[in-house]
């Protein structure tokens, strides 16, 4: 059984600030640069919190947050509510809407119920995100879950709360209007609860926070010796979760470009690469079409200023895991990172001479600039991630872009 319940969230004071300065995406997609422009904005930007800097980093976070709090420039709401979040954004001209609701869920370990990951975590990202949680005692962004609602029962109740005025609204950087509503009212609270009392859970991204949260309850257990049975704040984690079905739910691609040096032999590569591929040379216009083709798995590759077609040969595609034929990301790892690269797990798992972009032009400019080959590939299918997640399989790093990403800063969670 899943337990969701609704909870007092600490939300921006719109008298103290303006709600577009302080809002930022999730921690872990913030550049060096783009940190600093955040932090520009406005001395209560979300950045100050969830990207800490100097050598008390996580205790100064933590201050700070109190702080905040004790100005009024944070607020608790009174009354435990669930947060109908809307995000409207544009996408090929054509204008879609993303809804789901906030709310904290019970916390429970992968495998032994209805939550369901479909990555692989990192021990650093998960010790930085532990100490900051453990200072603030605090969820600062929401964790991203996925639920199945083909008939879209809970829409009467997202409606009903967006007839009236949101209760915080902001246009972020990348042109998306993001919303929050409160549902307070008791009989909807509980339909909601109840609803998703039976559902399984797919987490979408925040992998690491899902673990650390994991972790920090843990932790907080046992220094306060609770007992078995006994519920407190830390055993529970803020979610937004979203209905697989929702047609705002926009799944892209993570196109790779990998870095080469002085010891790069391209006959040789070109040579490993044609063990597992067919390799053709095609224009740079018609590089969607080659990878909108339906047969077995395609990916374009960018090698100076040249673009290739890369058709997995058909022994190849048929020794793979049919859950993982689908998945381009998997595909990239095993026979060319792997394969004919030389990659180690380790060197994979800590994205050593690998980067990661959202478009083809910057994979282009990056394969052109620097020693690099560029890698574009197919998104992910949903039910491909269902599909993982439910038969305990795991996808590398990055293989899912969930768009558009959650905004920081909207509602808080005390632990």
């Amino acid at each position: 059984m899943v337990t969701v319940r609704p909870f007092r969230g600490v939300r921006y004071n719109l008298e103290k600030a303006l709600l577009k300065h302080v809002v930022s995406p999730p921690y872990d997609v913030i550049s060096e640069s783009e940190r600093e422009s955040f932090k520009t904005k406005s001395p209560y930007n979300v950045v100050h919190l969830i990207l800490p800097e100097g050598k008390n980093k996580y205790n100064n976070a933590g201050k700070l947050y109190n702080q905040w709090k004790s100005e009024k420039v944070l607020v608790k709401d009174d009354v435990p509510s669930f947060y109908v979040y809307e995000q409207e954004y544009r996408y090929e001209g054509k204008k879609y809407v993303r809804t789901g609701f906030v709310g904290l869920m019970k916390l429970e370990e992968f495998g032994k119920g209805k939550v369901f990951p479909h990555e692989k975590t990192l021990a650093g990202p998960k010790k930085d995100r532990y100490e900051l949680m453990k200072a603030c005692k605090a969820n600062f962004s929401q964790i991203f879950g996925l639920y199945l609602d083909k008939e879209n029962e809970l829409e009467k109740a997202f409606a009903s709360a967006k007839k009236t005025m949101p209760a915080a609204s902001a246009v972020d950087d990348d042109g998306v209007k993001n919303s929050l509503w409160l549902i307070q009212d008791q009989d909807i609270v509980n339909k909601i609860s109840r609803f998703m009392s039976n559902k399984s859970i797919y987490i979408a991204d925040g992998h690491h926070r899902y673990e650390t949260s994991l972790n920090l309850r843990d932790f907080f257990r046992k220094q306060n010796k609770d007992a078995a049975d006994e519920l407190k704040p830390y055993d529970f984690a803020m979610m937004m979760f979203v209905n697989f079905y929702d047609e705002g739910l926009k799944i892209f691609p993570t196109h790779r470009v990998v870095d080469i040096d002085d010891k790069f032999d391209e006959k040789v590569f070109f040579e490993k690469l044609e063990n597992y591929f067919v390799v053709e040379e095609i224009e740079h216009t018609r590089y969607e079409k080659f990878l909108n083709k339906k047969e077995n798995c395609k990916i374009v590759m960018v090698y100076g200023d040249k673009y290739y077609g890369l058709s997995i040969k058909d022994d190849d595609y048929e020794k793979l895991h049919p859950v993982y034929r689908r998945v381009d990301t998997y595909i990239l790892q095993e026979l060319i990172l792997k394969g004919v690269m030389g990659f180690s797990e380790d060197k994979l798992l800590n994205k050593e001479g690998i980067s990661f972009m959202q478009s083809e032009e910057k994979v282009r400019e990056a394969a052109e600039k620097n020693k690099a080959v560029g890698f574009i590939l197919n998104g992910v299918p949903i039910e491909v991630v269902r599909e993982i997640s439910e038969n305990g399989y795991v996808m590398p790093q990055k293989s899912t872009y969930f768009y558009p990403k959650l905004q920081t800063g909207l509602v808080f969670n005390d632990i």
